[in-house]
């Protein structure tokens, strides 16, 4: 069997996104990363002037962060390996008369897309990748990004993971709460500042990689939550 047919694979994991961007998975009609408006690190970025040129929201989910973009002014495409995702974030983009565009694609992969953008923005979707998928996944970037394009990467940490999913297990009982030095769930995946850093090694300049704040939701409250975020930005060579 081969890695894209493997339950780690794309078209595995579209059918587990699929599910929960349909209301079918213990989060319910909402899910803990979208929180019905842009994350508060991206609307900062933009206000200090880091966001420029052709802009990519690297797994877009249902288009906040790329639409309060595409409101200030800035050309965006929205990427995301559910087309179920990509179909609400069309919707939000015709009810908002706002012009993104939404496709799906596999974010290893961004065939199609190579050249195109001057700045990535990634709110969750790098810290589900191990160090291998991780460093595939700047590839792909550097492949579709311009020389000298700005890729900023919003990635929860180990800390900031266990304070989200104690929450959401306070909150869901089908939600397990492993012990925060517990890695017996995810074995190899660590959420650190180093992963970011050795994961865009090749082909980029590790500008910064500095501690923030992630916001997410806890779905049968709506509840907003912060907790602990790496921020990266790194430049394309």
């Amino acid at each position: 069997m081969s890695e894209a047919d493997g339950p780690d694979g794309p078209g595995a994991m579209t059918e587990v996104f699929d599910a929960v961007y349909r209301g079918e998975s213990p989060f319910g009609k909402r899910p803990p990363w979208e929180i019905g408006e842009p994350q508060p690190v991206y609307v900062a970025l933009e206000e200090a002037g880091l966001i420029g040129g052709a802009v990519l929201d690297a797994g877009c989910g249902t288009g906040e962060d790329a639409l309060h973009l595409a409101g200030k002014g800035y050309a965006v495409t929205g990427l995301d390996l559910s087309p179920t995702a990509v179909s609400l974030a069309r919707d939000k983009a015709a009810e908002r008369g706002l012009d993104a565009v939404f496709d799906v694609a596999d974010a290893l992969e961004l065939t199609g897309y190579e050249g195109r953008f001057d700045t990535v923005i990634d709110v969750g979707l790098a810290h589900t990748f191990d160090a291998g998928r991780l460093r595939a996944y700047a590839a792909a970037l550097h492949r579709a990004c311009r020389p000298g394009a700005l890729a900023h990467i919003l990635s929860i940490s180990d800390r900031g993971a266990a304070e989200m999913q104690a929450r959401l297990a306070e909150a869901i009982a089908e939600i397990p709460a492993p012990l925060p030095d517990d890695a017996s769930e995810s074995p190899g995946l660590r959420r650190s500042a180093d992963h970011l850093r050795d994961g865009f090694a090749d082909g980029w300049t590790v500008e910064s990689i500095t501690g923030t704040r992630i916001r997410g939701v806890v779905p049968p409250t709506a509840e907003l939550l912060d907790v602990h975020a790496w921020l990266g930005r790194f430049r394309r060579i």
